[in-house]
């Protein structure tokens, strides 16, 4: 019976989409995987004979080659386990130090949470730290009690967000990770880069590049302006005393948003599933290196307005950064808030704008100014100019309503 399940737990790993296309690693582990059957144990030396052809005068001490792919072969049963295996009763490992292949019963309960709340728990910690802060600043060293500035629970910018029944989630736009191995440095490098920001992107790139060796990371990088953020926009939750939850874009697909409220905050490249949202308005974005990038408007008159970025690193830093905010309907009446900008000082600066009263009420002035209401569902282009994360001014360049009949008839 033993025997068997090890068996079926060694199959559904080399079947699995992990190990798909990885001829090498398949072969380590079924090398380790007859040995353990076998009672053998298994030394350095054997694995580079016999799978890696190494000649007799192979030395482990100049040629680590057989130790890089047993560490890798690691990382890649934990990267199944956490996904495609986090529901299996049994886990293979192979203990550190050692070339024996294992199996114990897999903890199915803590497998996947611990990794996937890390990002969230780091964030928290910093959040608190920012909001203890605050705290002692403006309870002990400042008069001013109102520092708050809630918004008015009747506020007819968010109160749709809290009164459809949904529970509401904030979604941040982190960046995609994977590691390669780095045949001049010798060892495994942590790499984000800005063309490889999706699976697709990455999954065209390993198979490019399998010499580096390339693997997923399963932690994205959060972005450094996040609490900032979620500074100012628990601000809002906190007017309408309603809890929420965090996630990231790298651990959704679009089946997520299903009757959730979400509030998206990131760069506009960081959207992946959610920008299919964007399609109903008639703005086109296009993302361009190192923060830079342009929207072109296709205006009632039909006439284009076209903004870019522009950055001044030369001299004094200064920014002129473009952000969007959308709150658009879903399928089932649920709420979608976009703040997505090309660089930190449009996500820090719009964000901040709709999340307290005094300055959600002059966006709310320049829509009655515009339509003579306010519309249930609209997008806002702003221009942000300021210095290097240190926006000074948000002015809006463009205002567009959005009819509810927009999403469903972009999704018959």
């Amino acid at each position: 019976m033993k025997e068997k399940k090890f068996r079926k737990a060694f199959e559904e790993v080399i079947n699995s989409q992990t190990f798909k296309d990885r001829e090498l690693y398949i072969k380590i582990l079924s090398y380790l995987y007859d040995a353990s059957k076998k009672n053998q144990s298994v030394k350095e030396v054997d694995i580079a004979h016999n799978i890696f052809h190494k000649n007799k005068n192979f030395d482990p001490v100049e040629d680590t080659s057989v130790r890089v792919h047993i560490h890798k072969l690691r990382k890649m049963l934990d990267y199944y386990y956490l996904k495609e295996g986090r529901g299996s009763s049994l886990r293979l490992y192979i203990p550190k130090g050692h070339y024996q292949l294992n199996f114990t019963e897999n903890d199915i309960s803590d497998n996947l949470s611990f990794v996937k709340n890390l990002k969230l728990l780091v964030l928290i910690i910093v959040l608190l730290c920012s909001l203890c802060y605050i705290a002692v600043d403006k309870l002990f060293l400042s008069k001013d009690y109102n520092y708050l500035d809630l918004v008015d629970r009747s506020d007819p910018v968010w109160k749709a967000f809290f009164t459809n029944s949904y529970p509401g989630v904030i979604i941040f736009g982190d960046f995609f990770v994977f590691h390669e191995y780095d045949q001049k440095l010798g060892r495994t490098r942590r790499i984000q880069d800005y063309q490889i920001n999706n699976k697709e992107e990455f999954e065209s790139y390993a198979e490019s590049h399998k010499n580096r060796q390339p693997e997923e990371w399963v932690l994205g990088e959060i972005p450094h302006n996040s609490v900032y953020n979620l500074t100012d926009i628990s601000n809002i939750f906190l007017s309408f005393r309603e809890q929420y939850k965090i996630d990231f874009t790298t651990n959704i697909d679009i089946n997520f948003i299903n009757k959730k409220n979400i509030i998206y905050i990131g760069e506009f490249k960081n959207l992946r599933v959610l920008n299919d949202l964007l399609s109903v308005l008639p703005i086109k974005i296009e993302t361009l290196p190192w923060w830079h990038g342009t929207i072109s408007i296709r205006t009632e008159s039909d006439s284009t307005i076209l903004l870019k970025t522009k950055h001044d690193w030369s001299v004094s830093r200064y920014v002129v950064d473009l952000g969007l905010v959308a709150k658009l309907p879903g399928e089932n009446n649920e709420v979608y808030f976009i703040f997505a900008g090309f660089g930190y000082n449009s996500q820090v600066k719009i964000v901040n704008v709709f999340s307290h009263h005094s300055s959600i009420k002059i966006i709310e002035e320049q829509l009655r100014s515009k339509y003579h209401y306010i519309p249930k569902y609209f997008a806002i282009v702003f221009e942000v100019k300021g210095f290097d994360r240190a926006s000074t001014t948000a002015k809006i360049k463009y205002i567009y309503e959005v009819s509810q009949k927009h999403r469903k008839n972009k999704a018959l």
